[in-house]
């Protein structure tokens, strides 16, 4: 009788980080600023006067904000970011306060701060209409990279009943 010895894979070092309005792909290190390695590779990260106002990455202003796909694999907000609730919605982050932990994609959008254009996804209609149409909580979050909390509030908001597993 053979003795099967299982590998253990090794954890992964690198990411991979692709900037969608320049199409630059990039391998970096773990833990490695988002906005310093877009800087780095002479990314830009900033829109009109804000090339030259910007606080140079202390969190202050909110000029580097981009939207980062998927949300989970980067470091989850800090007390900078959480109190610029309003401006960060969904998947926008400040580059300068973001570190990479997994593969992603990078959106700077238009605008001052980097956000006009952006649409959260999820609408709590959206959310509806997919719960209704057969889909569970978890495959509504991983199709619009919600937090499955998120999706139940939405369907609460919207007045639908929450199916129990």
């Amino acid at each position: 009788m053979a003795t099967v010895v299982e590998r253990k894979s090794e954890p992964k070092t690198t990411c991979t980080v692709t900037f969608v309005n320049t199409g630059q792909t990039m391998e970096c290190a773990k833990h490695t600023n988002l906005r310093e390695l877009a800087i780095e590779n002479d990314i830009e990260l900033y829109n009109g006067l804000a090339k030259y106002t910007n606080c140079e990455g202390m969190g202050l202003c909110g000029t580097c904000a981009v939207e980062v796909k998927p949300h989970d694999a980067v470091s989850v907000k800090g007390a900078k970011e959480k109190f610029r609730f309003i401006q960060l919605k969904g998947n926008l982050r400040l580059s300068c306060q973001c570190q990479v932990l997994g593969d992603i994609e990078v959106t700077k959008h238009d605008g001052m701060y980097g956000t006009k254009g952006y649409s959260e996804k999820g609408s709590k209609d959206e959310v509806s209409q997919m719960y209704e149409g057969g889909k569970t909580i978890d495959e509504i979050a991983d199709e619009l990279e919600l937090h499955p909390a998120k999706v139940t509030l939405l369907l609460e908001a919207a007045g639908g009943e929450v199916r129990k597993p």
